[in-house]
Parts: structure tokens; sequence; C-alpha cells
């Protein structure tokens, strides 16, 4: 039986599929076949990825955690209400209570309990009341 004879440009797209199918099986070795999120000493988080041949980590602040999980939740367009959580990770100077030093302020009403939205409204009202008395004595 006689050999067909194969074209130049048969041979090198022969080369190319089996390039691309060694790329492809790379790719796989770097795929992450996990994630997880620890913490790390000084309120810090670590992200970890965990591949067949190597793993990738990162360590982030609790503000780039945040962002992260915005990021995550607007991809799969949903919306998540945040607000901190009422126990011993507040030492992160996420504490409402402490008048004039929340970057909370302005917050969404399901972001604090009622506590914290009476005091923020009892902030708020003194502010004002000091910017009513400043622009007063300007005069």
């Amino acid at each position: 039986m006689a050999q067909k004879k194969v074209s130049k440009t048969r041979k090198l797209i022969q080369v190319e599929y089996e390039n691309n199918e060694l790329a492809g099986l790379k790719q796989n070795q770097s795929r992450a076949r996990s994630f997880t999120v620890g913490t790390t000493t000084g309120g810090l988080l670590e992200v970890n990825m965990r591949g067949d041949h190597a793993n990738l980590w990162y360590i982030l602040h609790p503000v780039e955690a945040v962002e992260i999980m915005e990021q995550l939740a607007a991809a799969c367009g949903v919306q998540i209400a945040m607000r901190p959580k009422q126990d011993f990770t507040t030492w992160r100077s996420w504490d409402t209570t402490i008048p004039g030093t929340s970057h909370w302020v302005g917050a969404a009403p399901w972001q604090l309990n009622d506590e914290q939205r009476e005091l923020l409204g009892e902030v708020r009202a003194k502010n004002i009341q000091a910017l009513r008395d400043s622009k007063d004595d300007s005069k």
C-alpha cells in the first residue's frame, strides 16, 4: 500500500496542534486547585491558591479584602451589605461608637445597630449646631 504524501502546510498544522496541546497541559499545571483565606499577625489576611505544582499567596490589609469582596459581588451581579462585627474584631478601627472618629458616618441603616444609629444622630446634630454657631460667629 502506497503512503500518501503529506504537504508542508499539513505538517505545520500538525506541529501547531501539538504545540497547542502541550501549552494546554502546561497551563493546567498552573491552575489553582483550591483558594483559602486565613489571618496572619497584626490583623492582616493571607490568601493562598494551591496548585498541583506550586502555591501562590498574597497578604492583604482588611481594606483590600473588603475591596475584593466588593469586586467579587459586582462580578456576580449582587450588592452586599457590610457592617463591622459587634465583637472583638472591632479593634481594627471600625468602632462606630466613638463620636467623630468613625468612617462609617453616613452608612446605610442596616449597617448599624439601634444604639449606633442613635449615637450617630446625636453626633450629627452636634456637628450641625457647631457649623451654625461658626457661621453666626463669622458675621
